[in-house]
């Protein structure tokens, strides 16, 4: 399983030394999944500036069900 689950890793990755660390300083790969046109933001937009309401809307819930749960309960902080 392992072995299929690694088919496509592949590439090279460059890092730099520094002072007992080590910074990644790029990646390249015939299988990326970075595309350009997903981290640019013009006028032929392939990302939708509305997903980010729902991905926050998502992502914040937990925050929120607590929040009501103290609420009801009369939890303070």
């Amino acid at each position: 399983f392992v072995d299929s689950t690694q088919k496509f890793v592949t590439g090279t990755v460059k890092l730099k030394l520094y002072k007992g660390n080590i910074i990644p300083a790029g990646t390249t790969s015939p299988y990326s999944l970075f595309s350009e046109e997903l981290c640019t933001f013009g006028e032929d937009n392939v990302y939708d500036q509305k997903d980010a309401e729902g991905f926050i809307n998502l992502f914040g819930l937990p925050c929120k069900v607590q929040a009501n749960m103290k609420k009801l309960n009369n939890i303070k902080d």
